[in-house]
């Protein structure tokens, strides 16, 4: 999905989850609604090339039972940097799937993906060279491009015996940095890090069961950390979304089978004409208040925030109600969000 549609569907509601009873003269709807990120990129970044430059000679493929084996025979006692290529490769791809289904980016992952490095895992490279940048990018027709720069992992476990239980811990401390280059502005347009601890614990009467069955494997730690970092950087890059409950009157002069119908399919074009006709040949105020009110719910859904402000207000002036006006201070708030988007995204 390109972002000119994404920035369309973050002024509307994008997903009806659930109609409540037929039975209420007052049904609701929920709804999910993008909340804005000052990490999202720009407008005009579409589409990204992803590649890793946080592997260096002294990241190694462990393989899972000779690593387990390490640990044992340090007593499962371990405090040192442990550095895997497949988890560091773990958390490109993963990153990649998420940024992809987030609907906000295209993303490319080039097969030869790794950017050769000669300083150690925990410097941080210089900035690359913005031909080699260009050159990414035209190659995969993409409009920035997304490096990992830098990636650790410490590992950290202990073990113990006491009154006949056997217990053990892996403290997995990560620390990572992306930047996204822009080779049309020749320009670092983000550099993201992100740094906590992935933590597992697990005891047992049996020494064997513990090790074998409830404590997580060296290995495992170490790729679920690579998928908890890559989660971490969606979180900030892609939009999160949050779910909001609406609601409308239906009205025994509805025909309500438009109305079902338009928001089963989630297209409340056929609901709004509805709505409108009816308002249009209606004097009583109750029933034209209500229809105003549905026609700024429905404008709201068509992405209009806008018209759907206005129309909640002459449902207001027309007959009060406390629904309108919860609803005037929620459409302010959205508006709000909208804006701090556009703030964020300054090429909008």
């Amino acid at each position: 999905m390109k972002f000119n549609n994404f920035y369309k569907i973050l002024g509307l509601s994008v997903l009806v989850l659930l109609l409540a009873s037929c039975a209420s003269t007052y049904k609701t709807v929920y709804i999910e609604v993008a909340k804005p990120s000052e990490y999202i990129l720009p407008n005009d970044i579409v589409s990204l090339t992803l590649m890793n430059r946080g592997i260096s000679n002294e990241f190694k493929n462990f393989p899972t039972d000779s690593l387990q084996v390490y640990f044992y025979k340090q007593g499962f006692d371990v405090d040192a940097a442990v550095l895997d290529s497949v988890a560091a490769d773990t958390t490109l791809k993963v990153l990649a799937e998420l940024l992809f289904e987030s609907g906000r980016y295209d993303v490319v992952v080039p097969e030869n993906r790794n950017i050769p490095r000669d300083i150690s895992y925990y410097r941080i490279p210089k900035p690359l060279d913005w031909d080699y940048v260009t050159e990414i990018c035209d190659t995969y027709n993409t409009d920035a491009l997304l490096v990992i720069e830098r990636y650790m992992n410490k590992i950290m476990t202990d073990y113990l015996r006491y009154d006949g239980i056997y217990e053990a811990t892996i403290d997995s401390k990560y620390d990572a940095i992306i930047k996204i280059y822009d080779p049309k502005k020749q320009e670092i347009i983000k550099q993201i890090m992100v740094d906590d601890t992935v933590y597992w614990y697990a005891n047992d009467y049996s020494q064997k069961t513990l090790f074998t069955s409830k404590l997580v494997p060296v290995k495992q730690a170490l790729i679920e950390t690579g998928i908890q970092i890559a989660l971490e950087f969606d979180k900030l890059l892609s939009p999160q979304w949050q779910t909001q409950a609406r609601g409308y009157f239906d009205l025994k002069d509805a025909n309500q089978a438009i109305i079902d119908s338009s928001i089963r399919k989630n297209d409340w074009t056929a609901a709004y004409n509805h709505w409108k006709e009816l308002a249009a040949h209606t004097d009583n105020k109750t029933t034209k208040s209500k229809l105003e009110y549905n026609l700024a719910i429905a404008s709201e859904m068509l992405g209009n925030i806008e018209e759907a402000a206005q129309w909640a207000t002459k449902s207001y002036k027309t007959q009060y109600r406390k629904q309108t006006e919860n609803y005037l201070y929620t459409l302010k708030r959205r508006i709000k969000a909208i804006e701090e988007f556009k703030k964020f995204s300054p090429d909008s």
